[in-house]
């Protein structure tokens, strides 16, 4: 198929309004799944920070990814072979700000600061992906959506200084507070040019391509990490946290991801990076046995008020980039 039997096939067609709706709810399902997954990450990759290197988790997290997504990617990408030659700079880029870029520095991060402080400074995310969607493709943000920041944000903040504000006087921020800042940054652009250059690949095509260009990223500065601190051996605890790393946040988080932002944009998909702590404390209630505290749930309230009015009150209409129903069979 080529690009322009492919740009063809996107053309939109009549379409229902309960159907339109019915794919953004998927859409917002989607983007909700994929930031569980990521709070899954969070938890897991702290604990295991300490006995593997930064770069060596990103590096096998993302091996790991590309062994159990290649199966399934190789012949979609060898379909897709003439739309992925013309569009080498645009995959390049967007494999450089999410898998290299995002993932590595955040887990770099984690060496110089503290949890507490990653989760304030990466609720700026949605503020600097509404700006960067604003300058780079032109998508103006909304009054609602400006107010659904700012109450998710006070909800966030609310719930990481665990409902007092006494606990801001013991923040000490530093240089991994400044990583983060590049790193959120980093995924801000991945999300936005991810909806500028609107490939027309299937959703397995895009993420092999991405995860090996990412690869290839990470590789040089993981085996410069190798001459100065010496490798790791694997180990049976370590093992099964790569296993999930490489499927859950890498895989299934990513195709979640990119599909969402294809159907509601990027400025209303970076709302849901709000839920990061909400999941976060769910999944420590569950798994750690700690317990839900009442400013949980009124920063939980708060943060599903701001998705509530950040959402977009007239979703695109556009078939989405990465068409499923397309590609079927």
């Amino acid at each position: 198929m080529t690009e322009k039997d492919a740009i063809d096939t996107m053309k939109p067609s009549p379409a229902k309004p309960d159907h339109q709706g019915r794919k953004v709810l998927i859409a917002y399902a989607g983007l909700a799944f994929a930031v569980l997954c990521w709070a899954a990450n969070t938890v897991l990759a702290r604990g295991v920070i300490q006995e593997v290197n930064p770069m060596a988790l990103s590096f096998w997290r993302w091996v790991f990814a590309l062994v159990m997504i290649l199966p399934f990617g190789f012949l979609y990408v060898k379909r897709d072979l003439p739309v992925i030659k013309n569009n080498k700079l645009p995959l390049v880029v967007l494999s450089f700000f999410s898998v290299a870029v995002y993932n590595s520095l955040l887990y770099v991060a984690a060496h110089f600061t503290t949890a507490n402080n990653m989760s304030i400074v990466t609720a700026s995310m949605p503020a600097i992906t509404i700006v960067a969607a604003w300058l780079i493709i032109h998508e103006r943000p909304l009054v609602f959506q400006v107010l659904g920041v700012v109450i998710s944000t006070t909800g966030m903040l609310w719930i990481i200084f665990q409902g007092s504000p006494a606990n801001v006087r013991n923040l000490v921020f530093n240089y991994g507070d400044l990583l983060v800042i590049v790193s959120v940054a980093s995924w801000s652009l991945y999300s936005v040019f991810l909806r500028k250059f609107r490939i027309v690949l299937h959703p397995l095509s895009l993420l092999t391509m991405t995860i090996s260009l990412g690869l290839l990223f990470i590789a040089p500065f993981y085996i410069g990490e190798i001459i100065a601190t010496g490798t790791f051996s694997f180990t049976l605890r370590v093992l099964p946290v790569f296993l999930f790393l490489g499927l859950f946040p890498s895989i299934l988080a990513y195709l979640c991801w990119n599909i969402g932002v294809g159907r509601v944009g990027p400025s209303t998909a970076a709302m849901f990076l709000y839920l990061l702590p909400i999941f976060a404390a769910f999944l420590s209630f569950v798994f750690l046995g700690e317990r839900i505290s009442a400013y949980h749930v009124l920063g939980g309230a708060l943060i599903f008020i701001g998705l509530y009015l950040a959402k977009p009150k007239n979703p695109d209409r556009k078939k989405m980039v990465y068409q499923m129903d397309r590609n079927k069979g």
